[in-house]
């Protein structure tokens, strides 16, 4: 998740493509001109353009809908659904970041259970009662970003990223890069929102259901201290940003995204741990491969959590159950236009460089790091985007200084997990 997609679905950049009456309360109304109007948010500023012209194509197909869509502005910190909702409009259809769907609009959307989507995607997002109710549009993933060709050289072959299963194997393969002329194999950059959102949230795919796990941990039913998983994440933590292997080893915090970014793309380093957004900043380099490698949790090959990238929707779309009927069935029909249509596929995948989450969708993204989450998610090789599981804002804030001060070794293991413990104690009603 780009740094800028927490602060997501702000107000700007409003597309009107057709006229839509305000105030829609019923189906008769909806089709006074014989046609249904409905209000689509796009919580993407980035693909604002390629939206505008979607909705262009979704209705020349479908005459009989009438869509406005209101797009965001990357950083506005105005929330355009609360906004829209707040002068009085129905929002049909929003876009909305999957963890709100557990919280903030967890009475929003309708049951989408039985859409025939279902079937092609594993990432219809579920909410505390199980039932799907997110549309999953855009899907990302993040672990350890590497350079292939400085690991192909370190290895003395095609490195394959899978065959790093436990953390022992990550040890050996920081000893080959150092070994062929690599000072510091790792650039680790230490945000609070990466290090807490993102890797801190890892943890939770021990369960095969994380709002469970989550469930749990509020009750006071997990202890952080003597989970082995838990902990088994922070000695990778601990291998990563030690002086031995990481380029700020002696000063671990700092602004080093950029330059993180510009040794691995240069192949001064050759890992860091971040999603396929990172490609923004590595692109810059010319002919330079990237993938992923699982962050590994133990020295057991056979761990699930040791073979798998994490990957899943960090957008999806809400139907308002306060719309109309007909206004539901409208964008139901768009949602099957972006899976089932042609227009809709080259939208997702072509025009925005989106990795669909649908298995029907025969376009591949061109950005290797999305390539490489669409082949493990091909071969089957992901777990939850655990991020999705926690609060955000809560996880970046409060717990990320926690970590940082972790890293820098002021902060005991025990005292960290007493800190995530006592987080999650303000959570129990």
């Amino acid at each position: 998740m780009k740094k800028f997609l927490s602060i997501s679905l702000a107000l700007a950049l409003t597309t009107s493509l057709a006229a839509c009456t305000p105030k829609q309360k019923t189906a008769e109304e909806d089709k006074s001109n014989g046609k249904v109007s409905i209000i689509i948010t796009n919580g993407k500023g980035e693909i604002a353009n390629q939206f505008t012209q979607a909705a262009k194509d979704f209705m020349a197909s479908n005459p009989d809908i009438n869509v406005e869509v209101h797009s965001v502005a990357v950083g506005d910190p105005v929330n355009i659904l609360d906004k829209l909702t707040s002068s009085g409009k129905t929002v049909t259809l929003a876009m909305v970041e999957p963890s709100s769907v557990l919280g903030k609009y967890k009475d929003f959307g309708i049951d989408l259970s039985d859409q025939k989507w279902n079937q092609d995607t594993v990432y219809g997002f579920k909410n505390a009662e199980g039932k799907v109710v997110g549309f999953p549009f855009a899907i990302e993933g993040f672990g350890l970003v590497y350079n292939q060709k400085v690991l192909d050289k370190a290895v003395g072959g095609t490195f394959d990223p899978f065959t790093i299963n436990t953390r022992d194997k990550l040890k050996d393969l920081l000893d080959k890069i150092k070994a062929s002329g690599v000072k510091y194999p790792v650039a680790y950059q230490t945000e609070d929102w990466s290090v807490a959102n993102h890797y801190s949230s890892q943890f939770l795919n021990q369960a095969e259901d994380p709002n469970k796990l989550v469930s749990d941990i509020i009750e006071g039913k997990f202890d952080f201290a003597s989970n082995p998983v838990w902990n088994g994440y922070y000695d990778t933590l601990d291998l990563l940003t030690s002086k031995e292997y990481n380029k700020y080893g002696e000063r671990p915090l700092g602004k080093y995204y950029d330059d993180a970014h510009l040794s691995v793309g240069k192949g001064e380093s050759a890992i860091l741990f971040n999603g396929n957004w990172a490609y923004d900043s590595l692109k810059a380099v010319a002919d330079e491969k990237f993938g992923f490698i699982p962050v590994p949790v133990d020295n057991n090959p056979d761990n699930p959590l040791n073979n798998k990238i994490t990957a899943g929707p960090t957008q999806v779309f809400l139907i308002n159950k306060k719309a109309t009927a007909a206004q539901q069935e409208a964008a139901k029909k768009f949602l099957n236009w972006l899976v089932y249509d042609k227009a809709g596929q080259d939208f997702v995948v072509n025009k925005c460089q989106i990795i669909s989450a649908f298995k029907n969708n025969p376009n591949k993204v061109t950005n290797p790091l999305g390539v490489a989450i669409a082949n493990a998610i091909e071969k089957g090789k992901t777990m939850p985007f655990s991020t999705n599981y926690v609060v955000t804002s809560e996880y970046q804030n409060i717990l990320g200084p926690h970590v940082q001060k972790y890293i820098d070794k002021k902060e005991t293991r025990a005292e960290l997990a007493k800190n995530f413990a006592d987080y999650y104690k303000t959570k129990k009603q």
